[in-house]
């Protein structure tokens, strides 16, 4: 448990069995909630395009994660509809940004 209470149960997986199985595993009702997965264009800007990743632009505004995470470091978390890193819409939160 963590201090707001919400359980939080971890599941780790081979990066080589999360590229295989990212599309069906995302796409099932027993997709996970969080997930860390590659960033760009044939990984999380794919899965984007696919409407497999969560549009997350509402939780960036709200909590000013915009203004925050800037320059090359928004890009990994951004893909247009084409599934294109670095703008449109946000569907990540780069790692590089976390403290």
């Amino acid at each position: 448990m963590c201090e707001t209470g919400v359980k939080v149960e971890f599941e780790k997986k081979a990066f080589e069995q999360i590229r295989q199985n990212a599309s069906q595993v995302l796409n099932s009702d027993d997709a996970p909630d969080v997930t860390e997965y590659n960033k760009g264009n044939a990984t999380s800007g794919l899965l984007a395009s696919q409407g497999l990743l969560t549009n997350l632009n509402d939780y960036v505004s709200e909590h000013g994660w915009d203004k925050i995470i800037t320059g090359s470091l928004a890009d990994t978390g951004k893909y247009d509809e084409q599934g294109m890193m670095g703008s449109g819409d946000w569907y990540g939160i780069t790692t590089g940004a976390v403290k």
